[in-house]
């Protein structure tokens, strides 16, 4: 829901009262643009900490005239949204950081530029471009605001560029702006080449900005008030990289996930919610969702149909996103013995839970739930198979059934599965450890 546009009108809430689109875009134009003057002046938010707190000041300074929510951001009134990359000849989805994420990453972003002494001591236009190339994608892919975040950003990066010593003019190829800013979202060449994501965004600053003259600009300027990241990026910064190197790997994987899905796209669509989950909820997420997804890129890699250096590639990409965002694995590691399942007959409640199972995958399907559905239809099959309710398994049941008790249709069903769980876990421990699958590798939802 936008609760930020007027469903009446589709025109954003406005203190004006204006009810048309292109009569408002003109008019918030018009008295933006006034407060931009007024923050170039010298006059507005001033300091030199660039966090949530700075660009909410901004934006309302720069939308105060315009609109009620002026240095609101998408997270008081609950908007994700998904826009379209300007760049000609592609089709691809941008997705900006989680609403629930804006403040803690601007901050985050923020204390690294405060660290690197917020890009003074960069002694030539190119060695700021690059830099502030790189915190402008950072600020722009979280994206705080409705509307406004080109012009927040603007005013915020003139700022930073004239406390480096520097100006910054993005009047001079203003069309060029969003086309160089979106590549840096899509992120079309993966980690490790991210430069290459923002070669027209760093060739854009590099070609508009210019030293400021006068002793204090060229202080500011001097080698010796760098402060590089010697590290690299904070654990922060690094934890939100890793992030949108997954979400950007999404979109290619969704298509080699598609094509080895029996069931259409569901398996395809479920991907981009599990990743999303995990953009919004790094470790919740993993764990709910980081096995299934690595079997899935196995699944890919291994098919015959994407043997190709293109679908290899993209599935390799998606797998060392996933892989990049585990926990360290600990050094000592004991190997696990061949998967031997049991040959004493199955525990009491085996066929029931398979069958209750099997009820909740149906009415999930129904109610435009594929992901879970799928998950607890392989956890079910694996189950079958092995006669061992654990694990991976158990997880994929314990995903369905938050799903399945939250639809009043689906509560019957979900009852009669988690009673069946309950009953069969019983079984399986007054039949003791035999029942369990000497390997876990081997247990988890059956392909």
């Amino acid at each position: 829901m936008d609760n930020f546009t007027d469903p009446h009108t589709g025109v954003f809430y406005n203190k004006l009262g204006i009810t048309d689109a292109l009569e408002l875009e003109q008019a918030t134009k018009d008295a933006s643009l006034r407060r931009l003057q007024e923050l170039a002046a010298g006059y507005g938010p001033q300091g030199d900490t660039f966090d949530a707190r700075r660009l909410r000041a901004v934006h309302h300074h720069l939308f105060q005239d315009t609109f009620e929510w002026a240095g609101q951001t998408r997270r008081e009134a609950g908007f994700q949204g998904v826009k379209a990359a300007d760049l000609p000849g592609m089709e691809r989805p941008m997705h900006f950081a989680p609403f629930e994420r804006i403040d803690e990453r601007l901050n985050a972003v923020g204390e690294q530029l405060k660290q690197e002494n917020n890009l003074k001591g960069l002694p030539t236009p190119e060695a700021f471009a690059e830099r502030a190339a790189y915190y402008f994608d950072h600020y722009n892919h979280v994206h705080a605001f409705r509307e406004g975040n080109g012009r927040t950003l603007q005013a915020t990066f003139a700022e930073i560029a004239y406390q480096a010593g520097y100006q910054v003019d993005f009047n001079r190829e203003h069309e060029k702006l969003n086309p160089a800013r979106d590549q840096g979202i899509v992120g079309l060449h993966g980690a490790g080449h991210k430069d290459w994501d923002l070669q027209a965004l760093r060739d854009l600053f590099a070609r508009n900005t210019t030293p400021l003259p006068g002793p204090d600009a060229e202080a500011a300027r001097h080698p010796g008030q760098a402060r590089p990241l010697a590290d690299g990026p904070t654990p922060a910064v690094r934890q939100i990289e890793q992030l949108r190197e997954l979400v950007a790997a999404a979109p290619a994987m969704q298509q080699l996930v598609a094509g080895v899905d029996y069931r259409r796209n569901q398996r395809a669509d479920a991907l981009l919610t599990q990743v999303l989950d995990i953009d919004r909820d790094p470790q919740g997420g993993l764990a709910q969702h980081g096995a299934a997804l690595q079997q899935l890129v196995q699944e890919v890699k291994q098919d015959k149909r994407f043997q190709d250096p293109d679908s290899q590639r993209e599935a390799a990409r998606f797998g060392a996103a996933l892989t990049a965002m585990q926990p360290p694995v600990p050094a000592k590691v004991v190997a696990a013995a061949p998967a031997q399942y049991p040959t004493s007959p199955q525990p009491a409640g085996t066929a029931a839970f398979v069958q209750a199972a099997k009820q909740v995958v149906e009415g999930l399907e129904e109610q435009g739930y594929p992901g879970p559905a799928d998950s607890l239809l392989r956890a079910a099959k694996a189950v079958e198979k092995s006669a061992y309710l654990g694990g991976a398994n158990l997880q994929a049941v314990a995903e369905a059934l938050t799903r399945a008790e939250k639809i009043p249709a689906l509560a019957e069903d979900a009852a009669n599965l988690r009673s069946a769980g309950r009953s069969l876990q019983e079984a399986q421990r007054a039949l003791g450890p035999a029942t369990e699958p000497a390997s876990r590798a081997a247990e988890g939802p059956e392909r």
